[in-house]
């Protein structure tokens, strides 16, 4: 993995080193002159008073030993006062990445530039220890390995969690080919385009779940259809529109989408991209947050379906569905978000 050389002030570059003034351009362009209050700490809350924050953290053995993972994960300790009833400690405990975002910059040693390595999500939290409280994160969309930890100077520990299925690497130079979307039949006669249940027995493989579980295979995909996309608008002759597309899932876990593109007219397109080694009929699971995006952006949002994914190293396909996804999509509850109701439980 390899960083670009020169920081672009519209947008983060994962990989890329920021000083804390860089930081600080990036999300407060208002700001100017020297750094003072929340931007001189390891923990900033960016905006202030939202659920997002900005964590930079240090690599040198002082007295937080704060660690990085080769597999991507952190074990990262709060700040000296915080303990595990205060509000802060609390939203990080309840933090949901689909709402709110927390950016990682990390650096080996003090008098060094931070490197970021993009959102985290939360693991665990030990629930004995505070001041300071000691938590796991994960680094998400994770594809680097010790090699290139080494390459940019920060020091790791082995990988923290053990491997139980070793996907097989992607070919980058797959070539997409597009297809028609499948025709499925809903309950009552309505035609849809995909499903998200499973629709036979019991002995039937669950793809969605396994693709689930494949968070390699998922990022593969995003980077195969980033891509094509680009090929696309360069073909269509709008290399400056290529130049523009983003991915925008590497730094904003909020958004509900993968891709930021553009048709060749220029409209902007949003993709989430949903990957599977599995058929073209294969189920998928759509979080809350995909749901929203789409109906908030029903003329933009777009889901790109990339199936068969490793079976020919040479080429997979994809189909595309359009728009307000509750309208082309069979939804099927999975998973229930849950809590107490505060109803008396029987004793």
């Amino acid at each position: 993995m390899v960083a670009s050389n020169t920081i672009r002030p519209d947008r983060l570059e994962l990989y890329q080193a920021y000083d804390r003034v860089h930081i600080r351009a990036v999300f407060e362009p208002s700001m100017a002159g020297p750094l003072g209050g929340a931007w001189q700490s390891g923990i900033i809350q960016s905006p202030k008073g939202s659920r997002s924050y900005i964590f930079c953290v240090t690599l040198d053995g002082g007295r937080y030993e704060d660690l990085l993972y080769e597999d991507g994960y952190l074990r990262w300790k709060s700040q000296d006062q915080q303990r595990l009833d205060m509000a802060a400690i609390q939203r990080f405990i309840a933090h949901d990445s689909e709402r709110n975002n927390i950016h990682l910059f990390i650096r080996a040693a003090k008098q060094r530039d931070y490197v970021y390595l993009g959102l985290l999500e939360y693991v665990d939290h030990d629930r004995e220890k505070q001041n300071p409280c000691e938590f796991v994160w994960r680094v998400m969309r994770w594809e680097l390995t010790g090699a290139d930890l080494k390459r940019m100077g920060l020091p790791f520990e082995p990988a923290l969690m053990p491997v139980a299925i070793q996907a097989a690497p992607v070919n980058l130079d797959t070539v997409l080919k597009q297809e028609r979307p499948p025709k499925l039949h809903a309950p009552g006669g309505v035609k849809t385009q995909a499903v998200l249940s499973d629709t036979q027995g019991g002995d039937e493989i669950d793809w969605a779940l396994r693709d689930k579980r494949n968070r390699d295979l998922g990022l593969s995909g995003e980077h195969l259809v980033l891509k094509h996309e680009k090929e696309k608008l360069i073909a269509a002759g709008r290399q400056d529109l290529a130049d523009r597309v983003e991915h925008v899932a590497l730094v904003d876990s909020r958004a509900g989408y993968d891709i930021r593109s553009f048709e060749d007219n220029g409209s902007e397109i949003f993709i989430e991209v949903k990957t599977t080694s599995g058929p073209k009929t294969a189920a998928f699971f759509i979080s809350a947050n995909e749901v929203r995006a789409s109906i908030r952006n029903p003329n933009a949002f777009r889901i790109y379906r990339v199936f068969g994914v490793g079976r020919d190293p040479r080429r997979a396909g994809f189909y595309v569905l359009k728009g307000d996804v509750t309208r082309v999509l069979e939804l099927t509850p999975s998973v229930y978000r849950a809590r107490p109701s505060g109803e008396p439980a029987d004793e």
